[in-house]
């Protein structure tokens, strides 16, 4: 009997267990229903994505939506890594080991900065400047560049000490991946420990995001790194460029997408912390602590690397590697997040993947990521390469006519006319790609380094194409200009005039 009645209790314990299993299984799936979660990977696979993970967070819930991936799977985040490099430093002035009004120099006594020629003051540049990114350095990676690959530390402070500012500090905002270069080694001159130091020991691993590194080598002896990707002829290709370890603190950390969704609970305080770590995420969601507000004609402001939009409130990041990337978007008032991770280069903020989740969060009528940016250039060159195919095609047709026609003599004192149609493709084909390498270098102030590296992988083949259209257009040029008369091919006519038995040894033509 006893027997009897302990089957039962098991049997019913494994009931309830499953009921509760099923019932949470039932709301995860509410978060993101299966006909979103269709429509969300028809999205992947149309944007060319090779692989993505997806965590939408609702009220402390979490749903992932995986493309040939695992929770366990590393992606590089991009600019997301202005978050956590952010956080440390707030972090830092929360142990009172710094204050963001602290002047740079205090900290860094290397740092010296001029504006129009004229030394800026150290007090006129903080910490917070660096923040916000109203330091006077842009983006534009020209004048402001990221440490090159074989650069060491000293070597790239050699190359920053005595920049000279884009405009003067707190004069206004724009956005430079320098401002958190420096703040990763102010943290460290702060701390007396390494950038990855510091940040494992003090904020990742208490935090308890365990899978989350700010060490490129130590994340890829994990075996857990997916490989990055850029397009190439509408298609990802495998693309991994090295990266100098200076740059980690600005967008080169790796991470999973179960640490990327307890990094949102954080901030949205569904996830219990210390208290210390709850005052620091409020102060990363702060405006401008008490100092100038260059955001003021604004609808967001840029806090501690995350930006705030007032209308709406939601706080997030983008960010965009060379061949990685990744949204964070939070939601305080709906208590909802969505993070997005994936493995092909693009520019995060044209293909809008926390947009279209969030709206299928909310039961909005499913929307289309659109085309990238990235992918219109590719689709560019492409066409470039396809349409350099098909018009060296007609050169060689047009060679091999001209050849005809001076073996049979046919051309003899004919001189024929340049057809316009021979430039116009090529022309065409120059003003396109011009346009889209341009808007890169020149709109987006960035160098030709970084539009070689960044801008997809189809870029010199097209280049390549462009280069022998030209050759052969300029071919056909000289040959309709000059005509087809055999005397101008003293060869040819030589042969021609043997072959018929007309050749006359007083006015042959040496061979």
């Amino acid at each position: 009997m006893i027997r009897t009645l302990k089957s039962i209790g098991a049997v019913v314990m494994v009931f309830v267990m499953l009921t509760l299993a099923l019932s949470n299984t039932a709301y995860a799936d509410a978060i993101i229903s299966s006909e979103a979660e269709e429509h969300i990977l028809n999205e992947l696979r149309r944007a060319h994505i090779p692989n993505a993970a997806i965590a939408a967070i609702h009220d402390g819930e979490i749903s992932y939506v995986f493309r040939d991936s695992t929770q366990d799977t590393l992606f590089q985040i991009g600019s997301v890594t202005k978050s956590f490099t952010g956080f440390g430093v707030l972090l830092l002035e929360d142990m009172e080991l710094l204050s963001v009004r602290d002047p740079v120099n205090k900290h860094l006594s290397w740092f010296q900065v001029n504006y129009n020629g004229i030394s800026v003051p150290h007090e006129d540049l903080t910490i917070y400047n660096l923040l916000q990114h109203t330091s006077g350095f842009t983006s534009d990676e020209r004048l402001f560049r990221q440490a090159a690959v074989t650069e060491t530390t000293d070597e790239f402070i050699e190359q920053i000490a005595g920049l000279e500012l884009a405009f003067y500090p707190s004069e206004r905002f724009v956005y430079g991946n320098i401002n958190y270069i420096i703040l990763g080694l102010l943290i460290e001159a702060v701390s007396g420990q390494s950038y990855d130091e510091f940040m494992t020991q003090h904020v990742l691993h208490p935090l308890g995001l365990y899978s989350t590194f700010t060490d490129m080598q130590r994340a890829h002896e994990t075996g857990r790194v997916i490989g990055g990707h850029r397009l190439r002829f509408l298609q990802p290709v495998s693309w991994n460029p090295p990266a100098n370890p200076t740059n980690i603190p600005t967008g080169f950390i790796y991470t999973n997408i179960v640490d990327m969704a307890r990094w949102a609970g954080i901030h949205l305080g569904t996830v219990d912390v210390s208290e210390q770590f709850t005052r620091v995420v409020q102060r990363a969601h702060e405006n401008n602590h008490g100092l100038a507000d260059p955001f003021a004609d604004m609808n967001f402001t840029y806090a501690a690397g995350l930006m705030v939009r007032l209308e709406t409130g939601i706080i997030g990041h983008y960010g965009s590697a060379p061949s990685y990337f990744a949204t964070l978007r939070m939601y305080p008032q709906s208590n909802m997040a969505v993070v997005v991770l994936g493995n092909l280069q693009q520019n995060s903020e044209d293909i809008p993947f926390g947009t279209l989740v969030s709206d299928a969060i909310d039961g909005e009528p499913f929307s289309n990521v659109g085309t990238g940016l990235w992918a219109i250039f590719d689709i560019i060159y492409t066409i470039t390469v396809v349409g350099a195919i098909v018009y060296i095609g007609f050169f060689i047709r047009f060679i091999v006519r001209v050849i005809k026609q001076l073996n049979s003599g046919e051309t003899k004192n004919r001189k024929l006319t340049f057809k316009i149609r021979w430039l116009i493709v090529p022309l065409l084909l120059i003003v396109d790609l011009v346009y889209s390498y341009s808007s890169i270098t020149t709109t987006s102030n960035t160098s030709h380094e970084w539009a070689v590296m960044n801008l997809p992988a189809s870029l010199t083949p097209a280049l390549i194409a462009l280069l022998v259209m030209v050759l052969c257009s300029l071919c056909v040029f000289t040959i309709r200009v000059i005509g087809l008369s055999p005397m101008k091919f003293p060869r040819v006519a030589a042969r021609n005039s043997k072959r018929k038995g007309n050749f006359n040894s007083t006015h042959s033509i040496p061979l």
